[in-house]
């Protein structure tokens, strides 16, 4: 039985998955966010459902809420979308020119009789350098919440949570650990039969 040729291949191919592992980018393992919202007292800007299922919004501004302090606490910022182009974009309106832009991936669109909800999902693929350094990644990922008066499309309350994207380094490492393992099966069981 030639088993303990089999050891060798398994050191080497630990030492390998090991020395991947350090080229792999670090992610943090707490929950980091850059959070916009306004509320009834401080929403401005309209919602507008100008085809039938795709919805747009301007002029809707927003403060950054979570506290990260990429900007001054005074800065507002302009959310605007289109969800038939799916275009998602977060302007800095104050000197910090800390603009956000990404591509709607879906909505869902809800509501009452008087009011609507649009729930966005979006890859945020632009974003300024210090919430890329804040996050340890260059895009983000988010989900993010618009309720507005159904009869004249005001926004009465946004809520955007952008987080980091899911690192792709991850799952290709972890693919290419399971298909190493694979391969060195399919050769343990060729000599063995």
């Amino acid at each position: 039985m030639k088993l303990p040729s089999v050891i060798p291949r398994l050191l080497l191919a630990v030492l390998g998955l090991l020395v991947a592992s350090l080229l792999v980018q670090p992610v943090r393992a707490d929950t980091i966010a850059v959070d916009f919202s306004c509320n009834l007292a401080t929403c401005t800007g309209t919602v507008t459902n100008p085809s039938a299922g795709d919805f747009s919004g301007s002029g809707i501004t927003v403060t950054e809420s979570s506290g990260s302090g990429f900007t001054a606490s005074t800065d507002t910022f302009t959310l605007a979308f289109d969800t038939l182009s799916g275009m998602i974009s977060i302007t800095d309106n104050g000197p910090g020119a800390e603009d956000f832009s990404g591509t709607i991936t879906s909505f869902v669109p809800s509501g009452g009789s008087t009011t609507g909800n649009l729930t966005l999902y979006a890859d945020w693929t632009t974003i300024p350098s210090d919430v890329q350094a804040y996050f340890n990644s260059l895009t983000g990922t988010d989900s993010g919440a618009v309720t507005f008066v159904l009869s004249s499309g005001a926004a009465t309350s946004v809520d955007v949570t952008i987080t980091t994207a899911p690192e792709p380094g991850v799952l290709l490492l972890c693919c290419a650990g399971l298909f190493g393992l694979g391969l060195m099966l399919k050769r343990r069981a060729a000599v063995l039969a």
